[in-house]
């Protein structure tokens, strides 16, 4: 029978210490790679937050409060299908802050770096809120990260670049006919020479902008209307002549301005109805007596020229004027007949 081996205390020192040691290393690795900064034993409560789109965001994704590590991603699931909101997220968060995190605050998606780690970021949000309690719901908001953003803007424009790109190539729109329509060419190269004619022709005498550009008489001839100009100019300044008197005389100047204020004020008068202009234009009645007198005058000059009545007659018939004419002047020899010889006329009787 062999004999049993006797345990030295040394020997179970040594062991001691060995499962000491183990037990020390296993709650240093614990600690070091515990998720979000949850305490190793308990102090810690659970919430919730529906959100539309995650963008990739997995259980143990960290979360931050205002850039502070305060919790882990539980779990990421899909709500029942008839939700609104398709997505629960379930967080882990340290007791201590449950004060910070409120009715007011905000849970964002976002990103540990361009191609880092999704996160979840709480907002605190304006102060006065109600803490979430165990089990609560934080309001959430999917902006997403902006680097996933930045690269469906970068596909879209892509898509639009290519799409852009296939209308020109079929001649569609205005760079697309330059490209594609001949006649478009026809008329571009046209134009084109057309304005090396015409350059052409500045760079001779024998067009009037040539001329104009490089003949020195035209310019001496505009050099000499612009001194004429700068002359007269003064001499308006200096108050010469009549326009000079017209702009420097400040008499002038009161005289008009009072005619054009009287021009005013009888314009005003007639727009009022004052006066007979006034009455003219604003009443009903002159007009109507004016019009009425202008029509007799008509029908008067109708008949005259007509021949019917004795005016008629005297305008028109010349017999008559001249058997009238006559008479007149034979009247006229019979009273100076009477102022010569009154007594052949005149024979008075006393008996």
């Amino acid at each position: 029978m062999p004999s049993k081996k006797t345990i030295t205390f040394a020997e179970l020192r040594v062991g001691i210490m060995i499962a000491v040691a183990a037990v020390i290393c296993m709650a240093i690795t614990v600690y070091i790679t515990r998720e979000g900064g949850v305490p190793l034993f308990g102090g810690q409560y659970t919430v919730f937050s529906y959100m539309r789109d995650v963008n990739g965001l997995k259980a143990g994704a960290p979360v931050y409060l205002s850039g502070i590590d305060i919790g882990s991603v539980g779990n990421v699931e899909f709500t029942d299908e008839t939700a609104l909101v398709p997505i629960r997220v379930t967080m882990n968060l340290r007791s201590d802050i449950q004060d910070r995190v409120t009715t007011n605050s905000l849970i964002t998606v976002g990103s540990l770096g361009v191609l880092g780690e999704k996160l979840l970021e709480i907002d605190p949000g304006a102060p006065g809120g109600t803490p979430i309690a165990d089990g609560g719901v934080v309001p959430g908001e999917a902006i997403g990260d902006p680097i996933k953003g930045i690269m469906l803007n970068a596909s879209k424009t892509m898509r639009n670049v290519r799409k852009l790109s296939q209308e020109i190539q079929d001649g569609q729109g205005t760079l697309g006919a330059i490209l594609k329509g001949d006649d478009l060419h026809a008329e571009i190269k046209s134009f084109l020479d057309k304005a090396q004619l015409f350059y052409e022709n500045l760079n001779t005498n024998e067009s009037t902008v040539g001329k104009l550009l490089r003949n020195s008489e035209v310019y001496d001839n505009l050099n000499d209307l612009t001194l004429s100009m700068q002359e007269v100019v003064s001499l308006i300044n200096a108050g010469n002549g009549t326009l000079g008197r017209l702009v420097q005389d400040e008499q002038i100047g009161a005289t008009i301005e009072k005619m054009t204020g009287e021009l005013a004020s009888v314009t005003d008068s007639v727009s009022k109805g004052e006066g007979s202009m006034g009455a003219l234009i604003r009443e009903r009645e002159l007009y109507d007596r004016i019009n009425s007198l202008s029509g007799n005058i008509d029908s008067i000059s109708s008949r005259l020229n007509s021949g019917d009545g004795t005016a008629s007659q005297l305008l028109n018939d010349r017999e008559l004027y001249d058997n009238l004419n006559r008479t007149f002047t034979e009247f006229q020899s019979l009273l100076a007949d009477i102022r010569e010889n009154p007594r052949k006329y005149l024979k008075l009787s006393l008996f």
